[in-house]
């Protein structure tokens, strides 16, 4: 299926999502309106920083006092953001035709972030509603400020890099000015200036809309259980069960082994299995351990589920702390290194014997 732009003659625009074009056209003949201009559409869809982004302006219109459908509408041509904007007026026509706001903004939001559209509680009161958004604001904000701490652990390194980089053309081009081989060399230093601030740029940006998720969740088990043990705890605030919410973990990874192990526990589960059978031993480490064992016994499931995400985003605060101290080091050792192969080539007819 694919998004359309339907011009009117009265210059409005509207967007829907259909399997045709002549599809979307016999749908708003069929509600009387004829002369229109219809084209394929292919929105900027929504990452997670405009998720975010989204979210909050939205969480704002409902807190003064609209109705979601009202805020949508208000959103789309109040909003100062284009991509916003256009999204809300997308929204606006899928809602119209009935489609919840979770799986209409899905088809707005890039694979990554689509599952955070599944936290929003449309479907209650806008009290609902508006607290589904602070939650989810608050983790796409843990997700970002993550990506954001490692994005200024980088850059003063990153610059020193580009320093270390230039010192190295500007002293091979002095040495070999005048031979045969200077373009040769100068151009093979460009190019391996250009190729390192290309990969500098694109993990500058990576990190700038969030998007660590993905290697982090490969390198840190503290960080894959500390996503879903957040996660769960703000799907069971929008009226989720465990085991639903459990069901849509998986969705918000994309490392398999975590995703074999939400499956794993959601089937447990579902066949009648105890807790501390269902689930793996690492999900509860130490006193959340005790706790899972008296929630057997009758105690309350809640008290294990709190005890194991605090001690996993203790052990995740320590290792993101160790990544922003290891990350520069290693940036520095780079820069040193091509500095001190440039003096070792200025210095070394210094130090050869006759």
């Amino acid at each position: 299926m694919t998004w359309y732009e339907v011009k009117h003659l009265n210059g409005k625009v509207d967007y829907s999502y259909g399997d045709s074009e002549k599809q979307v056209l016999f749908d708003y003949i069929s509600h009387g309106e004829w002369e229109l201009r219809i084209r394929e559409w292919r929105p900027k869809k929504l990452d997670y920083k405009s998720l975010r982004t989204f979210y909050t302006e939205l969480h704002n219109a409902l807190n003064s006092g609209l109705q979601l459908s009202e805020a949508i509408s208000h959103l789309a041509m109040s909003s100062t953001n284009s991509i916003i904007s256009d999204v809300c007026k997308a929204l606006l026509g899928e809602l119209n035709k009935g489609i919840d706001l979770n799986e209409a903004l899905e088809k707005l939001t890039t694979s990554s972030a689509a599952p955070y559209c599944q936290l929003i509680n449309s479907k209650g009161t806008r009290e609902d509603c508006e607290k589904s958004l602070s939650v989810s604001i608050d983790q796409l904000k843990a997700l970002l400020d993550w990506s954001q701490r490692l994005l200024k652990a980088i850059v003063y390194p990153f610059c020193v890099i580009q320093i270390a980089l230039i010192i190295l053309i500007v002293n091979h081009a002095l040495q070999q000015q005048g031979k045969e081989s200077f373009l040769f060399t100068l151009s093979k230093d460009i190019a391996i200036y250009l190729l390192c601030s290309l990969l500098q740029l694109a993990s500058i940006r990576s990190l700038y809309l969030g998007q660590a998720c993905y290697w982090l969740e490969k390198l840190s088990r503290s960080f894959r259980l500390t996503k879903l043990f957040t996660l769960l705890s703000t799907s069971r605030q929008t009226g989720l069960s465990l085991q639903q919410a459990l069901l849509r973990m998986p969705d918000y990874f994309q490392y398999q082994p975590i995703k074999q192990e939400i499956y794993q526990a959601y089937y447990c589960l579902r066949l009648g299995q105890h807790y501390s059978s269902s689930f793996p031993s690492h999900w509860f480490p130490k006193a959340s351990a005790i706790a899972m064992h008296s929630a057997e016994q009758g105690g309350n499931i809640e008290r294990a589920l709190l005890l194991a995400a605090t001690e996993h985003q203790k052990q995740w605060h320590k290792h993101i702390s160790f990544l922003e101290k290891l990350i520069p080091a290693l940036c520095l050792f780079i820069a040193g290194s091509v500095v001190a192969s440039a003096l070792v080539s200025i210095y070394l007819p210094l130090l050869e014997v006759p």
